[in-house]
């Protein structure tokens, strides 16, 4: 196990990882406590309501959590690989309408999901090819079809999809082809939470014990050394993006047929959740557990400051700016640490392609 210093101590990486996690969160909340007693209110009971409003229910938290799960593997797995995709959202809005479409036609729920990932991951797969053969920057590829989705899917909706008795939804998923809720003694939840936690298994898997997770790993960590080992950098980025386009396509999937059964003409079900990934990636170290924890948090934070905002009367803005620095503090290290990662890999290619040339 590999060892980290602060200051004259030395910890394990797993200890050095607690002190930098509580480290953060009480930094977070220190600061939105100091934010709340300046602008008048109790921070003792703005930030109780704030860490535990949202536990109120348990089956909506947890709901929530599965969907921004999702979207956090679409941004950490390619990360691994050296790529920055900010495109969950538009990879988990076509995974919910391709997965609303083959419900209708099939009424063959687990064929629905399998195909919002599919759907996802040829968006990925998009994406990718644009920026290993072309050059074509991801971030700016995923900005772009992130908008032309949305309201494509929006005129789909508002045009063609709509339901007669209810215009704004689209089309309802047949009882057929439902997800619905799990009883666990006095508590109910949606399936759709142990579901995707067998999803988040199998990414582990992939990554952690299969050839291919090794190789997008390796392609993230040092191109060179990957090239010197007979791995494919620009194999692997594809192969990541399509991992992360299939994850987030799927999380689109479980909104649909496992939660909303519909999709609604504004996508406010969805809209918002792929940039959470993002977040909730960082707050995750890029580790499918930790994606599973820090979403279960991210939704605790968001739901609670909607319950700051009920009792305490306090502005939509601030409750959200307070969740806002909890999660900046949070993410901070990893971020940085992934940011110098990021530039070093980069440096040893210029300086390798410079001397090849």
């Amino acid at each position: 196990m590999s060892s980290k210093k602060l200051g004259k101590l030395e910890f394990t990486e797993y200890e050095f990882f607690i002190i930098e996690t509580t480290g953060s969160v009480a930094a977070g909340l220190i600061v939105s406590g100091i934010i709340l007693a300046i602008l008048g209110y109790n921070p003792l009971r703005g930030l109780s309501l704030l860490l535990f409003g949202g536990i109120r229910n348990p089956d909506y938290l947890l709901s929530r959590a599965t969907f921004i799960m999702m979207t956090g593997l679409a941004f950490a797995i390619p990360m691994y690989a050296g790529l920055f995709n900010i495109n969950g959202e538009g990879e988990m809005y076509i995974g919910g309408l391709t997965a609303l479409l083959v419900a209708i036609y099939t009424g063959n729920g687990f064929l629905a999901i399998l195909m919002g990932g599919f759907a996802g991951a040829v968006l990925g797969l998009i994406i990718s090819v644009l920026r290993v053969y072309r050059g074509v920057n991801e971030v700016v590829t995923a900005i772009m079809l992130n908008m032309a989705i949305y309201y494509m899917i929006i005129y789909l909706i508002t045009a063609k999809l709509y339901d007669p008795v209810a215009p704004h939804e689209s089309l309802k998923v047949p009882a057929s082809a439902r997800f619905g809720l799990l009883k666990l003694g006095v508590f109910r939840i949606h399936i759709i939470f142990p579901l995707a936690l067998i999803f988040i298994a199998f990414s582990y898997y992939i990554l952690y014990f299969t050839k291919l997770g090794y190789e997008i790993r390796v392609s993230g960590l040092s191109p060179a050394s990957a090239k010197y080992a007979g791995i494919d950098p620009n194999k692997a980025m594809i192969n990541s993006m399509i991992l992360g386009g299939f994850f987030a396509g799927v999380g689109g999937a479980l909104n649909v047929i496992g939660f909303m059964y519909y999709m609604d003409s504004m996508l406010t079900s969805m809209h918002g959740m792929g940039f959470d990934g993002i977040g909730v990636a960082l707050m995750g170290r890029n580790n499918p557990i930790g994606i599973v924890l820090a979403s279960i948090f991210f939704s605790m934070l968001i739901l609670g400051s909607q319950r700051m905002q009920l009792l305490m009367r306090v502005p939509k803005e601030l409750a959200d700016a307070l969740s806002g620095v909890i999660i900046i503090a949070f993410s901070l290290p990893y971020a940085y640490r992934m940011l110098i990662s990021y530039l070093r890999t980069r440096r040893m290619i210029k300086v390798g392609a410079e001397h090849h040339s």
